[in-house]
Order: C-alpha cells, then structure tokens, then sequence
C-alpha cells in the first residue's frame, strides 16, 4: 500500500485534511492503544503570528455537507514550533505542514523556519476562502510569487492546496512548471448560508462538493503530469474508487472526520475486503 507521493513516502495514500485533525497529535492521544493507519498526518494552517479566527457562528451543518468559516485560528509559528510540532514529530508516520503568510516574505520566513526543524513537507494553503482579501490562487502571479518565494526559502517538498473553482487545471500547469511536487484538491467551496436570519459566507465541504472536485481532478490528470491528492466527499472506498478512476493517487479526509475519527482505519478495512 506504500507509495511515493512527490517526494514523499506515503505508508498508505490517506492523509487527514488540514483543519480537520487539529494540530496533528491530538488523535493519537483520543485512540490510544489503536494504530491509525494514516499515511501522513496533514496539521491545522500555520501562520507567523497567532490568529483567533472568525467570530462566531463559523461552522453550520448543511444538506449533504458542512460550511465553515473558521478563519485559520492557530496558536502562530513560535508556539508551533515549541509546544505542538515536537509531539507530531514523533507520530508514525510523515508530517505535512500546512502553512499561509500574509505576504510572499511570511510565506518564506514560515517556510524557512520549519524546514530547519524536521518536517517533511509544506502544504502551502493558497486557497482559503475564509479569508478577507483575494483568494491567492484567484492571481496566477502573486500564487507564483509565493512560490518562489518558498522554494528559495525551503527545499522540502511542496504541496499547493487549490480549489476546485478557480481554473484548477491551469493552475496545476503552472505549478508544474514551478517545480511544485503536488496539488491537493480541493479547498472548500465559496457559499453562503442563512442562519438564524445572518447571511454567513464560508467554504462548502463535505460529500456535496464531490461531484465538483472528482471533475477537476480528471481534467488536471488529463492535463498534467503532477501528482493529485483528492480532497472532497471522501466518506467511504467507494469515493476512493471514483478518485483513482479520475486519476487521484492520495486521498484527503476531512468532513467523515467529524462523524468518524478514525474513519481512515474503517475506509482501509472497506477496501482490504473489496480485494
């Protein structure tokens, strides 16, 4: 079930999706005793300094799907790095650090910091819709910027996390063409939803946002040789199924987490009695 994923490799194609997992350790601590059987553990967005977030309301359930809008709350890098990333380090398996900077300098200093610590790849989260600002995968030159920036800055393989929505095939060529090791797709879908009589924006996830994610990550197979990490509705190996057919080569769960926290074991035992 090993793979290598960029330049990665991966002891099973599943990873949690950031956001999802809190920083990464947390899950370990809740199933102790359980092996889970992911094949790296993707953290909570990291920023250079620490964010609260949205205000609340930021996370409603919906038909068929969870919106949230979270707002990337994290404790900053300096508290990262002292007090998280040395129990997620020794978790069994790789750890993928999710990451977002203000500016192509943040971007770089986050970047620069961690790669000195012993991480083993970057998620670089480009497409955040919850957020205020422009979305950076909305301009294919500052998204380039960025990643210059970080790859002057860092040598550890490099994931960009993009959206579904936002012209993600030509995206992925240029990111090809950059030299980064993967994509990840999707991010949450940009919406909105009425609670209590407020309109809230957020970002759509979940398995309502398959059908989108499963087309795009065909056509970025059809269109580029970079390998995808399909990220979107993934409750079951059935969805797995569909994400290999359209050309996925890892699988990202997050929203299943919710119900399930250890839906990557139960998703394993699904597939190993397929075979």
């Amino acid at each position: 079930m090993a793979l290598k994923f960029g330049r990665l490799t991966l002891s099973t194609p599943y990873l949690p999706a950031s956001g999802c997992y809190g920083y990464g350790a947390e899950a370990w601590e809740l199933f102790k005793g359980l092996r889970l059987l992911w094949g790296a553990v993707t953290t909570k967005t990291i920023t250079l300094n620490p964010r609260q977030g949205n205000a609340p309301p930021r996370i409603f359930e919906t038909e068929n799907g969870v919106v949230n809008r979270v707002g990337l709350q994290n404790c900053g890098l300096e508290v990262f790095i002292d007090e998280k990333f040395p129990a997620i380090k020794e978790l069994p398996c790789p750890a993928v650090i999710s990451i977002f900077g203000e500016t192509p300098d943040e971007w770089a200093e986050i970047a620069g910091r961690l790669s000195g610590i012993g991480a083993d790849a970057l998620e670089l989260n480009l497409s955040c819709p919850n957020l205020k600002g422009e979305v950076v995968t909305r301009d294919s030159k500052k998204c380039a910027g960025v990643v210059r920036k970080v790859r002057e800055a860092s040598e550890l393989p490099l994931w960009v996390k993009i959206n579904a929505v936002d012209s993600p095939v030509d995206l992925s060529l240029r990111l090809e063409e950059l030299g980064v090791d993967a994509v990840v797709c999707s991010n949450s879908i940009p919406c909105a939803i009425n609670f209590k009589g407020t309109i809230y924006e957020g970002g759509l996830t979940g398995p309502a946002i398959k059908p989108v994610v499963l087309k795009a990550v065909r056509q970025i197979r059809q269109n580029t040789s970079i390998d995808i990490a399909a990220c979107g509705g993934i409750s079951d190996y059935g969805d797995v199924q569909d994400y290999l057919l359209a050309g996925a080569r890892a699988f990202v769960i997050g929203t299943a987490l919710l119900k399930n926290p250890d839906a990557v074991n139960t998703i394993i035992e699904e597939e190993k009695s397929e075979k």
